[in-house]
């Protein structure tokens, strides 16, 4: 209701504006001020809007809080006369003085009610000489509230000389004034931690002295709500202050600026997520760590069923019906399966520690990884036409996995298939690598190998317990017919395969790597029928090939329905900003559920037609290739992979929509946003 009020009267009312120095609108004065008399090269000149808002009336800090906006300006500067493009007038960042908190009904706002000014630096180029007119524009907008709230704007100007001395101006004991009421210059560093609740910020030292009521206003407006008690406690000697986590906050491993004020004097915090106790800090912490392991769990089971991977798991399947191993033989694929998941952790942590951002399926972001897969689902259809033969490497495939039982058969089976599982992703996947990416070691860990247990356990239940094996079709020919069927989905996950590389190498490249698989095919082909001359030369053909087959360095290719724009942050603060409907999709070549979403959902007719409405905007994020401005997106919302699909409408509404997608789901969403602006 209360945002309702604003927007009528921001309608309704007009604001007086005066060119000049100042001008006044309703419940407001505002000036442009200047602390001296002329401009100097030598040093910083400085200043400022001063705004007065009448008794009982306020305006905004950076951080407004639960309504209003922060005073905007737009400064341009000319000199002689002539509009500044040399850039030899350059405009510093507004220096905003401790904030007050100002509670209306159950609202908390952050601004000030007293006059106040709004100070900056200004640098003048050596090049201007003394004697030079410097006029600045100051396009100014801003919002005076009291229950109720009226904007205003003004184009203010203000004219100064270049000269090598400083006079001072009437006004300069304002801005001596207004800079005791700036925060400390130094940023303090701090440490905070998330809960499913509360986000708990860690003290410096230099605050913990502070013996006056202390209070946190965040630069951010989604990290806390702002009308919420801050609870001040104290943990082995150090202060801390437990504040109540935004609905709207979801995490993020970015550094977040707070100042913390005694309404005299501030600091300003920079305070880093402390993961090492994010996860054992307390209840809820342990309670997220079931969670995440419980979806990597449900995770594995239903990775089972993806195509890349179901193919190899059936012929693994029908080769239990007639087996009788002993118990440690029978174990032997699941051990396979998590040590395979388990050095996948592994690497990943090593990787992490030596300071670079990954996410799960970072892997298919190198062409030559996506060159050896090609290899390995090639070298698999083959065995599966019974062209190539079972080798030593890759026992537990094709032939071998119904005519022997050794370890190491089922060992290596659970290996294979955890390498051609790779590319894929699984619903509850995501949620759980993210969190993954973002715990302590030991965590990491645990959630990899629930995604590893689920993964193998269907397996091995099938092989531990032969009632259910003999619930599976008998031995027979259409055994063989079966086989052959299973050809296709791995063609279909080859030519995806090829399909990526393309996007990242270019089409030479991929030409060059499509004949390296011709001639790998007709390797094993010529071998089976003895031609041994044919055998070398097509094997150094496609060796030759696969050298040659090198990955270009960039991609700029459009993804997703025609009506997509590229992602960046900046469009979408800007739409945001603008009040806009905005559907970001995150996406990938290689991620399969991507590509079957964008299939069956955006390209639904009313879908597309509800995308291509002017409110709507649709923003593709193209994870592909290694990006790190989308990572940070991803983290932000506790994901290291893709899809990721979140709706927005305008500041206030914001929805992580799931990774399965059908029509319904996205159309509902679409509307409900357009409700809530």
């Amino acid at each position: 209701m209360y945002n309702l009020l604003i927007g009528l009267v921001f309608l309704l009312v007009t604001t007086a504006v005066k060119a000049g120095t100042w001008a006044t609108g309703p419940h407001i004065r505002v000036d442009l001020l200047a602390e001296n008399q002329s401009f100097t090269t030598a040093s910083e000149n400085w200043i400022g809007v001063y705004l007065q808002p009448e008794s009982q009336w306020h305006t905004y800090w950076l951080n407004p809080g639960d309504s209003g906006e922060a005073p905007q300006v737009k400064w341009t500067a000319f000199i002689n006369g002539e509009p500044d493009e040399g850039g030899q007038v350059q405009f510093g960042e507004i220096h905003w003085p401790v904030p007050e908190r100002i509670p209306v009904a159950h609202l908390v706002n952050f601004g000030y009610s007293e006059a106040h000014l709004l100070m900056l630096p200004v640098a003048v180029a050596q090049t201007t000489k003394p004697g030079d007119k410097i006029q600045i524009q100051a396009e100014l907008s801003w919002l005076v509230c009291k229950e109720d709230c009226i904007p205003g704007w003004a184009t203010l100007t203000i004219e100064r000389v270049v000269s090598e001395q400083q006079i001072a101006t009437p006004e300069q004991l304002l801005f001596q004034s207004t800079r005791q009421q700036w925060p400390a210059d130094t940023t303090l560093s701090a440490q905070y931690e998330l809960t499913e609740q509360h986000l708990t910020v860690a003290m410096p030292e230099q605050v913990s002295r502070l013996q006056n009521a202390l209070f946190l206003f965040p630069e951010r407006s989604d990290l806390i709500k702002h009308n919420a008690v801050q609870q001040r406690i104290e943990i082995d000697g150090t202060s801390a202050f437990v504040l109540e986590k935004s609905e709207y906050f979801s995490g993020s491993n970015e550094p977040v600026r707070l100042l913390v004020s005694d309404g005299k004097q501030g600091y300003w915090l920079s305070a880093k997520l402390n993961t090492a106790a994010q996860f054992s800090s307390n209840s809820n912490s342990n309670s997220s760590l079931l969670l995440m392991v419980i979806f990597a769990f449900t995770g594995g089971l239903i990775l089972n069923l993806m195509p890349c991977v179901l193919p190899v798991l059936a012929i693994k399947g029908l080769s239990l019906t007639n087996q009788s191993e002993g118990r440690s033989v029978k174990f032997a694929y699941m051990l396979g399966v998590i040590c395979s998941f388990l050095l996948f952790a592994l690497l990943i942590l090593a990787v992490k520690q030596a300071g670079q951002n990954i996410g799960w399926g970072f892997h298919m972001q190198e062409p030559l990884v996506l060159m050896a897969l090609c290899l390995l689902f090639t070298y698999i259809i083959l065995m599966l036409l019974d062209i190539a033969p079972g080798t030593e490497a890759l026992m537990g495939v094709g032939q071998n996995l119904t005519a022997k039982n050794q370890f190491q058969h089922h060992f290596l089976t659970g290996v294979l298939a955890v390498l051609v599982a790779s590319p894929c992703t699984a619903p509850f996947m995501g949620v759980a690598m993210g969190a993954a990416m973002v715990s302590p070691p030991l965590h990491t860990v645990l959630i990899f190998f629930s995604l590893g247990f689920g993964f193998a356990l269907p397996m091995t239940l099938l092989h531990m317990f032969p009632a259910l094996a003999r619930l599976l079709p008998k031995p027979g020919i259409w055994m063989e017919t079966f086989k052959q069927f299973l050809v296709f989905p791995m063609l279909g996950t080859l030519i995806w395969l090829l399909w990526v590389f393309s996007g990242q190498a270019g089409n030479q490249a991929q030409l060059l790597l499509s004949t390296c698989l011709v001639l790998f095919a007709l390797t094993f082909w010529a071998k089976t029928k003895g031609i041994i001359s044919l055998y070398i030369v097509c094997g150094l053909l496609s060796g030759a090939l696969f050298w040659f087959a090198q990955p270009k360095s960039e991609f700029s290719e459009t993804h997703g329905v025609d009506i997509a724009a590229t992602w960046s942050e900046q469009r979408l603060a800007q739409l945001r900003n603008n009040n806009q409907v905005v559907l970001v999709n995150m996406t990938a070549d290689w991620c399969i559920t991507c590509k079957v979403n964008e299939q069956v959902a955006f390209e639904y007719e009313t879908v597309r037609q509800l995308l291509a409405q002017q409110d709507v905007h649709y923003l593709v994020g193209d994870w592909t290739n290694k990006n790190d401005e989308i990572l940070q997106y991803l983290n932000r919302y506790q994901r290291v992979g893709v899809p990721l699909y979140v709706l927005y409408a305008g500041r206030e509404f914001k929805r992580v929509l799931p990774q399965i997608l059908t029509p319904q789901i996205l159309k509902s969403a679409i509307v409900e946003a357009q409700e809530a602006l």
